[in-house]
């Protein structure tokens, strides 16, 4: 792992997947060494596993096959690759581009915050509507029971 203060890692040592023996020499040999990450291929096969016919391939040839032979990891067991890094133009763009889109978010944020408060405030009154509702109909209720009782009394008076 690099610290803050040490340089960026500017080469990729990439070993075929199949070559672990290759692997751990290398990591032994170039252990400490900030400048050089060692790393296993990590490209595994075909993506696409359906067994289905598809349309003919828009694209000429296979993209993911290296373009010189010396960078094709089934014939050669390692290779070094130049890890990109980003120019300072790019990282000020990203930083502009990162800048925006976090304002945008706080934005929504913003918004979305102040639709919560408004949907809790109508939460709160459709609570207290629904509770006064409730002693309402408990009231009626209890009219009701007391007006059929009343009825069943009259009719049991008149009956007897």
């Amino acid at each position: 792992m690099t610290n803050d203060t040490a340089p960026p890692t500017r080469y990729l040592f990439i070993v075929a997947r199949n070559r672990p023996d290759i692997l751990e020499r290398v990591r032994e040999r170039l252990h400490g060494d900030e400048r050089i990450e060692v790393i296993v291929d990590r490209r595994y096969g075909e993506r696409r596993r359906e067994d289905v016919p598809r349309e003919p391939d828009r694209r000429a040839g296979d993209r993911r096959r290296p373009a010189k032979a010396w960078d094709d990891l089934t014939l050669f067991p390692t290779l070094v690759a130049q890890k990109r890094v980003p120019s300072y133009g790019e990282l000020e763009r990203n930083v502009a581009a990162y800048a925006r889109e976090c304002e945008h978010l706080r934005a929504e944020n913003d918004c979305l915050r102040a639709a919560i408060a408004s949907l809790e405030q109508r939460l709160e009154a459709l609570v207290s509507a629904d509770t006064a509702s409730k002693a309402d109909t408990i009231a009626i209720l209890t009219q009701a029971e007391d007006a059929v009782g009343a009825l069943i009394a009259r009719l049991r008076a008149l009956t007897s």
